[in-house]
């Protein structure tokens, strides 16, 4: 059995149709999660310069065997690329990283993916990993796809006003709520970046069911972090506020012939589960979810270090801490304590009524920090 997936870097739920969005256009990764498994609650665990890759590929020897015969292909600009040593354990390393001159970020990819599809159809058992950063600014936003998004704003707009015109590369950093008229441009910007995406994955979703990959391999589509778009007062990994937009990323898994179609997993998972699942579809497994996380009591630690902010947090199946580790001179931080899953965007902080809650929570967070030799 084979495997693909495609980790998309900067990925937030939020904007996702089998996540709950409903005005966000994503009709592929929609028919994606029909056809295979959602899990709801997949977190990201670290954010650092190499973030989730760490919890992909070094959770053990299992992990270790499966990036030693992966194909990985490189879509992501070198801004993001990580050490070289990362790159050295692939069997194979395919270069599609974006030419500045192709007025397409994914043109490198179009010429190349298929005659790598190609290789690989001729193998009865492989591992494809691509990585993308399309959903990290500047975004590639088609200007026909961002009107669609604004045909509202500009309805009563005089004729000769200017049109709008997509925020393709906001400035990270702070960022006001109380403008609004910011705030719709970031994020119809943001949504037909999406929709672009989901347009471009339904291209190569195409391509993996013309070489019969649908009924062969096990498809899975994640991200390692989310990119904040001012929904707490900062606009991308300006500060390390590990709030839903930064740490709740997709996983949907589609296994051969659509086995498990239209379920749902409630389990928190975290990218350490992705290898797990992983050499599960590569041995033929009948599993269409990782082994169980048991996570519920134990909760999911995240933690993140920005420009030397720190902070990390603990969540569980009814609460959310997020504990500053590091002093701010311009922006102090409390804890904070969120109940879950009723806030789900973690707009109401109901950590002082529930002290000892939070404090019971932060020596549970901090012993576990303590206790992990990668944090």
């Amino acid at each position: 059995m084979s495997a693909i997936v495609i980790a998309a870097h900067g990925c937030p739920v939020g904007f996702l149709g089998p996540y709950g969005n409903e005005w966000v256009t994503t009709p592929n990764l929609d028919r994606l999660a029909a056809e295979g498994v959602v899990y709801d609650r997949h977190y990201a665990t670290r954010r650092a310069p190499l973030g989730a890759r760490r919890g992909w590929w070094e959770s053990g020897r299992v992990a270790d065997s499966l990036r030693e015969s992966a194909t990985l292909i490189r879509a992501s600009r070198p801004a993001f690329d990580a050490p070289p040593d990362y790159y050295a354990r692939f069997a194979e390393v395919f270069d599609a990283r974006p030419d500045p001159a192709d007025p397409s970020p994914y043109s490198t990819l179009h010429r190349m993916l298929p005659g790598v599809l190609d290789k690989l159809a001729n193998r009865s058992d492989w591992r494809l990993w691509i990585e993308t950063d399309r959903l990290l600014p500047p975004w590639h936003i088609p200007p026909e796809l961002f009107e669609v998004y604004c045909e509202d704003l500009t309805d009563d707009a005089e004729e000769e006003a200017e049109p709008l015109a997509a925020w393709a590369d906001p400035p990270v950093g702070w960022f006001d709520r109380d403008d609004t008229a910011s705030w719709e441009l970031l994020h119809r910007s943001f949504a037909a970046a999406v929709s672009a995406f989901d347009a471009d994955l339904g291209w190569i979703f195409d391509l993996f069911r013309d070489r019969g990959f649908d009924r062969t391999a096990t498809w899975a589509f994640t991200s390692d972090f989310g990119y904040p778009l001012g929904e707490h007062g900062i606009v991308g990994p300006h500060r390390p506020w590990l709030h839903e937009e930064f740490v709740h990323v997709p996983l949907i898994v589609r296994r051969p012939d659509a086995a498990g179609a239209g379920q749902r997993v409630w389990d928190m998972t975290t990218p350490e589960e992705v290898s797990s699942l992983l050499f599960a579809a590569t041995c033929g497994s009948g599993t269409t979810t990782p082994a169980p996380a048991g996570r519920g009591e134990e909760g999911v630690v995240s933690l993140a270090d920005i420009a030397g902010h720190r902070e990390a947090s603990l969540r569980t199946d009814t609460h959310a801490l997020l504990l500053p580790l590091s002093d701010s001179d311009d922006e102090p931080r409390s804890p904070q304590l969120f109940e879950k899953p009723d806030d789900r965007w973690e707009v109401n902080d109901v950590r002082q009524p529930n002290l000892e809650l939070a404090d019971e929570m932060e020596r549970e967070l901090r012993a576990r920090l303590a206790a992990s030799p990668d944090q």
